[in-house]
């Protein structure tokens, strides 16, 4: 719908030898919206922060994980050397 009448106004600005998009077919597009749409509901999610616990491994996992992959990789990287 909203692609129809998306090419509806562009086909008529340009009917009218405006150009698109224009101040006057921007206006006519939300006055419609504000029409048709006023009742739409939307709430608002509030996000909040982990708590810190949870936080703080979330963190630490990953910093962890390179650490240790770091030190595997040097450790193989020295053991490969005396094979």
């Amino acid at each position: 719908y909203y692609d129809n009448f998306t090419q509806c106004t562009e086909r008529e600005a340009n009917n009218a030898s405006c150009f698109w998009p224009n101040p006057l077919a921007e206006g006519f597009i939300t006055g419609i919206h504000k029409q048709f749409f006023l009742n739409c509901t939307s709430e608002k999610v509030h996000w909040e922060d982990p708590p810190d616990e949870i936080l703080i491994t979330l963190i630490l996992i990953p910093v962890m994980l390179t650490c240790a992959m770091i030190t595997l990789v040097v450790w193989c990287s020295k053991r490969s050397d005396i094979l």
